[in-house]
C-alpha cells in the first residue's frame, strides 16, 4: 500500500465489474496518486484483481446501507478515504447517498434526483424556459384516462427514473393502454410518467460541466428513434455523430442544452440529454443523466476527436477539471445490427462486402455470436462503427451496411407488434435492469476483420 500522504483512496461501485465498467475503472487508475478499490456484486476475475488494491462483494449494489458498510470495512483496513464513484446510472443515487453518510466528496443526492427523477428534472427544464413534451405523473388508472383526454393517442409511458430505453412504452390506442396498465399498474408507490409523443428527429446533446458551467459539447442523431427501433426490432438502428457541430447549424440545441445543464446545477459532470427536433425548428427534451452516454457514444468521441472519454469522465469525476478543449476531426456514425425472427442468432450475411467495400472506413465493431439469444436491447447484437472528415460519407457507408448485412435468427418473428404477443415483449422489457447490458459488451465477439 502506498503510504504517500497524499494518496486518494478512490472506491469504484459496480454491479457487475466487466465491459465499459472496467474500462471505467481503469481510466481513474491513469490518475495521479490514486488507490483504487472496487464494491460490486460479484468477485472480481483476474483482470479485476488487477485493477484494484481491494475488493469488497455485497448481495445489492443498490443497497446505500451495503455500500456504507463496505466503504467503512475499506477505511478500517486502508486508511481514510476520498470519493466513492460509479458510471453505472442506477447507483448514482446509492453513491450519492453513502458520500454524504461517509462525509465523502461527490455529487449529493439531491442533484442525482433532480436530474434523474424524471418529473423533477422536466419541472426544472420549464422553470428555466426550456420545452419539454406536456406530460403528467400518473397515480391511477382515472390520472391516464384523463391524460389521454387532454392529449390523445399516441402517448409515451416511462418509469420515473431509469434509462435504457426498454421500459418506455408508446401507446397508440385503449386497447395498448389497457395491457399496459396491466403490467405497469401505476400507484401512489408506484407513479409512471406520461408524455404526449414526439414527432421529429430524436437527438442527443453530451456535456462535460465543471462548477456548474458546460465546457464541451457533442451533439449526435438517433435513426430512427429509440422507441421506433424498440417496436420494430429488425431495424438496425444507427447513431450519427456529424463532424460539424457549429452554433449556425444547430443553434437552438446548444443554446438549450447549455442552459438546461446550468439550471440543473450538476456541478462536476459528464451529462447526457436527449430531445427532438421538431418541425418548426425547435427542440424539445425527453430525457437526461448524469453519467457518460451508453450505445457506444463514448467510444464514438474517442473516434471523433483522438481523446480518452473514460479518462475525461474520470478527471471530471475525481480530479474537478476538464481535460479539453478537443477538435472534431471525424464525423463517426455506429450502427447496430440487428434483423427480423427471434430465437438464436444462426448466420451473419454481409461480413466480407462490408470489410471489402468500407475498408478503412470501419474503425470498430463487434460481429453478432453465432447461437447467442436473439438481444432484447435496441443496440442489437452487435456493431459496426465507421468514421470519416466528412458526414455524407459516414451516412453513405452506415446506409451501405443497413443495406448489405443480414443477421439470421433461427426462428422466424413470433409475432408483429404491436400486434398478438404484445403483452410478452412488454413484460419481457419491464425487466430492463437486467436486459439493458448490450449482447456486445463480450469482448470475444469477431471484429468485422476477424469474423
Amino acid at each position: 500500500m502506498n503510504s504517500r500522504k497524499n494518496i486518494r483512496r478512490i472506491i469504484f461501485v459496480s454491479s457487475q465489474l466487466g465491459g465499459e465498467a472496467l474500462r471505467s475503472a481503469q481510466a481513474i487508475r491513469k490518475l495521479d496518486d490514486v488507490c483504487l478499490f472496487g464494491i460490486g456484486e460479484a468477485v472480481a476475475n483476474s483482470k479485476a484483481r488487477d485493477i484494484f488494491s481491494d475488493f469488497i462483494c455485497v448481495d445489492d449494489a443498490h443497497s446505500a446501507d451495503q455500500l456504507i458498510d463496505a466503504a467503512r470495512t475499506l477505511y478500517e483496513k486502508h486508511g481514510p478515504l476520498e470519493q466513492i464513484i460509479t458510471p453505472q446510472e442506477t447507483l448514482l443515487e446509492p453513491v450519492a447517498l453513502a458520500n454524504e453518510a461517509l462525509g465523502l466528496k461527490g455529487m449529493d443526492a439531491a442533484t442525482v434526483r433532480r436530474v434523474l427523477d424524471k418529473s423533477s428534472l422536466k419541472a426544472t427544464l420549464r422553470k428555466a424556459g426550456i420545452n419539454t413534451p406536456p406530460s403528467a405523473v400518473l397515480t391511477s388508472r382515472e390520472d391516464v384516462n384523463e391524460f389521454v383526454a387532454v392529449t390523445g393517442f399516441p402517448i409515451v409511458l416511462k418509469p420515473m427514473s431509469g434509462s435504457g430505453g426498454l421500459a418506455t412504452w408508446c401507446i397508440r390506442d385503449s386497447a395498448q393502454l389497457a395491457v399496459a396498465l396491466n403490467l405497469m399498474k401505476p400507484a401512489a408507490q408506484n407513479p409512471v410518467l406520461a408524455e404526449q409523443y414526439m414527432y421529429g428527429e430524436e437527438v442527443c446533446i453530451d456535456t462535460i460541466t465543471i462548477d456548474n458551467e458546460p465546457r464541451f459539447h457533442s451533439i449526435c442523431h438517433y435513426q430512427p428513434s429509440i422507441l421506433e427501433a424498440l417496436e420494430n426490432r429488425q431495424i438496425q438502428w444507427r447513431c450519427v455523430m456529424p463532424r460539424e457541430i457549429t452554433a449556425e447549424l444547430y443553434q437552438n440545441l446548444i443554446d438549450d442544452g447549455i442552459k438546461a445543464i446550468r439550471a440543473l446545477k450538476v456541478g462536476n459532470a459528464v451529462t447526457h440529454m436527449e430531445g427532438f427536433l421538431l418541425a418548426d425548428g425547435t427542440y424539445s427534451f425527453t430525457d437526461a443523466t448524469l453519467r457518460p452516454a451508453g450505445a457506444r457514444i463514448g467510444p464514438m468521441l474517442a473516434f471523433a476527436y483522438d481523446m480518452d472519454p473514460r479518462l475525461a469522465w474520470a478527471r471530471v469525476a475525481i480530479d474537478g477539471c476538464f481535460a479539453g478543449p478537443w477538435e472534431r476531426k471525424f464525423a463517426v456514425g455506429t450502427i447496430f445490427l440487428r434483423g427480423e425472427g427471434s430465437g438464436l442468432v444462426d448466420r451473419v450475411n454481409g461480413i466480407d462486402a462490408v470489410s471489402r467495400v468500407l475498408g478503412t472506413l470501419v474503425v470498430d465493431s463487434r460481429w453478432p455470436q453465432i447461437g447467442a439469444i436473439k438481444s432484447a436491447t435496441y443496440t442489437g447484437d452487435g456493431y459496426i462503427t465507421v468514421r470519416h472528415p466528412e458526414t455524407l460519407t459516414v451516412a453513405d457507408a452506415l446506409e451501405f451496411i443497413a443495406k448489405t448485412v443480414c443477421v439470421i435468427y433461427s426462428q422466424p418473428e413470433s409475432f408483429q407488434f404491436p400486434g398478438e404477443g404484445m403483452r410478452e415483449l412488454w413484460e419481457q422489457r419491464l425487466q430492463y435492469k437486467q436486459l439493458n447490458k448490450p449482447a456486445w459488451e463480450n469482448e470475444s465477439l469477431p471484429t468485422v476483420s476477424e469474423a
